[in-house]
């Protein structure tokens, strides 16, 4: 009834208000004062209200947005940039382009097809492929195969076969080795089987060779019954003849 106050309308739930239902307002800048009462359905108020205030989907949002307490996001979100001060926990990030960091990135497992890293520090890890790089350094390496232009070992080099074209040391020790070509000023070992061997010294419990040459052969004569120089074949020197110094036994 129109001699109704508003007071005494009755009351209508939120929930039950349809898009077309009208609200009554007063348009105080209406130049006619008989035309200021008028009325607006609720799909045109909620247009009124997006100027304002963001949807429940489908908005974006254009200005600074400050979120005091807790964002919870269980969809897919897409920020342009996102800045933060404090702890940021994501359950799964995913980025297209580049991602840099000026603290820690940390995880169970981190990876990805390239890493390309200034500095990296790991206690330890696992690579499928390959390290490169122009140093690489560490207290223990351990590997079926490693190959290399050069390599430079400051304590030592072991292994069951070491193998290569030319060895250049100044002390080699081991009890069993096998180079094409070895130069160096010690070369000492149990038994050693080379090509070529030449050096200021060359040491070791037992010689093996097809063909010795040499300017100077020098043998000391042992302790107890051993004989200084065994030959089971012929035994010839070069134009001076050969010298032996010291007790000569001929056997048959």
């Amino acid at each position: 009834m129109s001699n109704r106050r508003i007071s005494e309308f009755p009351v209508i739930n939120g929930t039950d208000i349809d898009e077309q239902d009208l609200l009554t307002l007063v348009h105080v800048f209406e130049v006619d004062p008989t035309l200021r009462n008028k009325k607006i359905t609720f799909t045109q108020f909620r247009a009124y209200l997006d100027q304002y205030y963001a949807n429940i989907t489908g908005e974006t949002i254009t200005g600074n947005v400050t979120i005091a307490g807790n964002l919870t996001v269980t969809g897919t979100s897409n920020f342009t940039t996102i800045t933060g001060s404090n702890l940021a926990t994501f359950s799964g990030v995913i980025i297209q382009n580049n991602l840099t960091t000026s603290g820690t990135i940390s995880g169970l497992i981190v990876t990805g097809d390239t890493g390309s890293f200034a500095d990296l520090t790991a206690i330890s890890g696992t690579f499928t492929d390959r390290i490169s790089g122009q140093t690489i350094t560490g207290n223990t390496i351990q590997g079926s195969n490693i190959s290399g232009i050069s390599g430079v070992f400051t304590t030592q080099v072991s292994g069951a076969v070491i193998t290569g074209d030319v060895g250049q040391f100044s002390t080699l020790t081991g009890n069993t080795a096998g180079f094409t070509t070895v130069t160096g000023t010690t070369v000492t070992g149990t038994t050693a089987n080379f090509v070529t061997v030449s050096g200021t010294t060359i040491t070791g419990d037992t010689g093996l060779f097809t063909d010795v040459t040499g300017s100077m052969l020098h043998i000391t004569t042992p302790s107890g019954a051993t004989a200084a120089l065994v030959c089971s074949g012929v035994v010839s020197g070069d134009t001076n003849g050969f010298v032996i110094q010291g007790p000569l036994i001929i056997l048959p």
